[in-house]
């Protein structure tokens, strides 16, 4: 008799710990991640914007004005369609990375002109979830991510002449 009041207490602790488990975050929550780079003392395209949804990547380059005639260059444009696949695997690494814990700015974005970069993850609920950061810095709470968005961003930026 024991072993059966063991087994019933078991059970019932069990089920218990299983009801009581938050829910994962689905990640069809993810509607967009967005990662920008910056460089203030710069000549050329010294800023992207990388726009990543379901379906499509896009990245937009922007010169800025100053020394070299910069400012005559025209903002940069270039889409990459995404399959099902690459959108899902990029959404459900993006509804896995919880920013939250993090301070808004980390480090010493583009300080010593070393260039700034930023992530932001918008959920369907409403909710957005950005960071700040010092220009290829490793950012471990969202490093899968990172790799992710900035492969996409290789991929899309043309080859320099």
């Amino acid at each position: 008799m024991p072993v059966l009041k063991f087994i019933v207490l078991a059970a019932i602790l069990f089920v218990t710990a299983c009801a009581s488990a938050p829910a994962p975050v689905a990640h069809a929550d993810v509607r967009q991640i967005v990662s920008t780079t910056s460089f203030g003392m710069c000549v050329g395209y010294c800023t992207t914007r990388l726009e990543i949804s379901e379906g499509r990547a896009v990245l937009i380059r922007e010169a800025r004005g100053g020394r070299g005639g910069s400012q005559d260059l025209p903002l940069q444009r270039f889409t990459a369609v995404l399959t099902p696949d690459e959108w899902d695997a990029i959404e459900r690494v993006a509804a896995s990375t919880d920013l939250s814990g993090l301070p808004p700015v980390i480090g010493c974005p583009d300080c010593a002109d070393g260039g700034a970069e930023s992530l932001t993850i918008d959920s369907g609920n409403a909710q957005q979830q950005s960071i700040s950061f010092e220009y290829g810095a490793a950012v471990a709470e969202a490093a899968p991510l990172l790799e992710r968005v900035r492969a996409l961003r290789t991929r899309l930026t043309p080859a320099e002449r």
